[in-house]
């Protein structure tokens, strides 16, 4: 696992995550890049106060597995989609290099959806794996609050 590394569920209820991480129910995904500038700007308010969040976040998930897709049409055999629920998203936002007992992970507070009419990012540089397609996601929160929450932070931090 790495930073960045991101598993759907598509639950009713979403499922929990302890210190080793997402494990089943949870399918691996793919990633989100270093670069998705407003993920990382909502996992860094996330880290700060109290009062600071993000209540909606657009990022492009770049998919690695064959297992999700953003909707059922021609796709085939794919286990989970996007559409028209949205799926349960967490992400490892663990420090690069940091130790196992430094992992953290985030998780989105409601279902995350597909953005109509965003233009994928161009760049798929910091990916680990290859990319099978990039879809655009939006994660939202209900009024006054965060978009994300911790799905498990490792004690000391």
């Amino acid at each position: 696992m790495s930073w960045g590394d991101v598993w759907v569920n598509g639950d009713k209820v979403r499922p929990g995550i302890d210190a080793t991480g997402p494990r089943a129910p949870w399918i691996p995904a793919g990633v989100i890049s270093s670069e998705e500038r407003a993920f990382v700007e909502a996992t860094q308010l996330l880290r700060r106060a109290r009062g600071a969040h993000a209540r909606a976040v657009e990022f492009d998930l770049q998919v690695t597995s064959s297992a999700v897709a953003k909707e059922r049409a021609g796709t085939g055999k794919a286990a989970v989609f996007f559409e028209p629920d949205g799926l349960w998203l967490a992400v490892d936002v663990t420090p690069v290099g940091g130790l196992e007992e430094e992992a953290r992970f985030v998780v989105f507070v409601q279902r995350v959806h597909v953005v109509a009419g965003r233009r994928a990012a161009e760049s798929q540089r910091g990916t680990s794996g290859r990319s099978r397609a990039t879809i655009s996601l939006r994660g939202r929160a209900r009024s006054r609050e965060s978009a994300l929450e911790w799905g498990h932070r490792a004690s000391s931090a």
